[in-house]
């Protein structure tokens, strides 16, 4: 796992989500809760920025803000219609008061071509 650093952890406060970029994949990083976590920027749906929705830290998911539908940070689970495909998920890292991502992703993006 070659992990990159991506931000200062102080840049993104509990409750809080920003879009990074690591090697060229948009990813949405939320903190929740004090813990981090990542997922592809791009809804599986309408290709919107997640980061640009609503992130629901009790709940552990971000609302799409084109369609409305809810992915689960953690595991990247579609949620609700319409969308249905995951979102790939980045593995995270917090060392030394920075944030770094793991730029392999748990599943390729729906919209990845080969």
């Amino acid at each position: 796992m070659s992990m990159v650093d991506v931000i200062p952890a102080g840049e993104v406060p509990p409750g809080s989500m920003v879009r990074v970029e690591v090697e060229g994949q948009p990813i949405c990083l939320a903190n929740v809760g004090g813990t981090f976590q990542a997922v592809h920027d791009t809804c599986t749906h309408g290709m919107a920025s997640l980061s640009a929705g609503w992130l629901d830290a009790d709940m552990d998911r971000v609302e799409c803000p084109r369609h409305g539908a809810y992915f689960r940070l953690s595991d990247g689970a579609a949620l609700t219609p319409p969308a249905t495909a995951s979102l790939p998920v980045f593995p995270v890292e917090v060392r030394d008061g920075r944030v770094l991502i793991d730029p392999v992703p748990t599943i390729p993006h729906p919209f990845d071509t080969p």
